[in-house]
């Protein structure tokens, strides 16, 4: 079934369905003035691109960005390591800087980011429009965002832009998940935004409380974070709980947010006219076309305080570059992202995702929302352990049996391997309100 376009809205239709030849020259204009731009104002691309033998000028095609060197999350830290506390590769002065944000640290230590004034007001403003206008959001919504506003970019960039293009914005931080609810029910919103863990979390709490939230007023809930807002089973269960559509928003602290799912719910679209996306192999570094499974690599062509150049995001996606439903020809990445490439993990052979078990989970009615996977060391012998939760808590044990009967021969049918599964207490599973950390790797 399409999408009835007299729904869906755009913040720059010219560019956003811009025939993509055109579109494709437009992002080699914008890149080469963004690598002379850090040439000139980081030394840490100056040097970076010196040693490499590559200069602005020798950029005169999209296939000549592959012989610009990847940027790494490892060389950020060693540059703030070595001129803290921002390091040498952004293109502002401190006391240009009105924002700061820094990476949670999941990886090691973290990332700081300094913005000007005008990138905070102004380059971020564009870019969230597009997933303001790409959600079918207008000043006619009201927004609640159960978040604890720190350091973490997170939602403040959903709260600024949204604010200031005039919708009423509820900050829902310092409060017990009871409260936020509670606040759902006396302030009447009508978007949600959260990690899909913490969004599921509150469809349990509500529960608790004898709130149905698909009775409420929210018509759209945004989770970003996580996949799973483009994990099927996942994304189903958030919609049936809220009674909500669950749209996708993907982005880092590094290089901001920079893809949306739009009303169609056909992939997440790269906003093109700010980010140059490639898919390459993790493994050699080079470029993967439309299709192909690889890590997505990201230059950001529009901010001037932290441009990023070819900048490895680690994350696991294929491109779809057909036009969509909604009638935009940014790419999208179909099914958004696969899942990390550090988080991948191989047993028996297989390469696995976590997107992929939390799907198989939630496609079983008799386990919980939670899961938690224990990945042997490679070589060990031992098998892959699942751990999940009975739903309900008294569930009969001849049902609870067979669910697990069933669900290890779906899981060897579509992964090819057959796990143990491990059934705990109700409530024993670790619960997350930002990122869920689902993997335990033995060592």
């Amino acid at each position: 079934m399409g999408v009835r376009m007299e729904n869906v809205i755009m913040w720059k239709p010219e560019l956003e369905t811009m025939p993509r030849e055109k579109l494709l020259e437009h992002q080699l204009q914008l890149f080469r003035r963004q690598m002379a731009y850090v040439y000139e104002r980081a030394p840490f691309y100056r040097k970076k691109f010196d040693e490499a033998g590559v200069r602005p000028e020798h950029i005169k095609t999209l296939e000549d960005v592959s012989k610009v060197p990847f940027t790494v999350k490892e060389e950020l830290r060693q540059s703030q390591e070595k001129y803290p506390p921002y390091g040498d590769f952004h293109c502002i002065s401190p006391e240009e800087g009105v924002r700061v944000f820094q990476t949670t640290g999941t990886t090691g230590v973290p990332v700081r980011s300094l913005l000007s004034k005008r990138d905070w007001l102004e380059v971020y403003y564009d870019q969230f429009m597009y997933f303001m206008y790409g959600y079918g959001i207008t000043k006619k919504d009201i927004i609640f965002i159960p978040f604890n506003y720190g350091l973490y970019l997170a939602w403040w960039g959903i709260h600024s832009s949204f604010e200031q293009a005039g919708v009423l914005v509820i900050p829902g931080g310092g409060q017990s998940s009871e409260d936020r609810i509670r606040n759902i029910l006396e302030w009447k919103p009508t978007v949600v935004c959260g990690t899909p863990t913490y969004i599921l979390f509150l469809g349990e709490v509500a529960k608790k409380m004898g709130v149905d939230l698909s009775k409420t007023t929210v018509r759209i809930v945004i989770t970003a974070g996580e996949p799973g807002a483009q994990v099927p089973s996942t994304k189903r269960l958030i919609e049936t709980t809220w009674g909500a559509k669950n749209y996708d928003d993907i982005g880092s602290t590094e290089i901001s947010n920079f893809g949306f799912e739009c009303i169609a719910q056909k992939g997440t679209h790269v906003i093109e006219s700010m980010f140059l996306a490639e898919v390459i192999d993790p493994k050699t570094g080079k470029n993967l076309g439309p299709g192909e499974e690889g890590e997505l690599v990201l230059s950001n062509l529009c901010c001037e305080s932290m441009p990023l150049i070819r900048w490895r995001m680690g994350d696991m996606v294929k491109f779809d570059v057909n036009k969509c439903d909604c009638g935009r020809t940014f790419l999208r990445l179909d099914g958004g992202i696969i899942g990390r490439a550090d988080d991948m993990f191989q047993f028996g052979g297989v390469n696995i995702f976590p997107s992929a078990i939390e799907n198989f989970v939630r496609e079983t009615k008799e386990f919980s929302n939670e899961y938690q996977v224990i990945a042997p060391k490679m070589g060990s012998g031992k098998h892959l352990k699942i751990r999940v939760e009975p739903f309900p808590p008294t569930l009969p044990k001849e049902y609870l049996d067979r669910a697990v009967r069933n669900f290890k021969e779906i899981f060897k049918f579509r992964v090819g391997v057959t796990p143990d599964v491990e059934v705990v207490k109700i409530g024993e599973l670790p619960r997350f309100e930002g990122k869920a950390k689902r993997i335990i790797r033995e060592t």
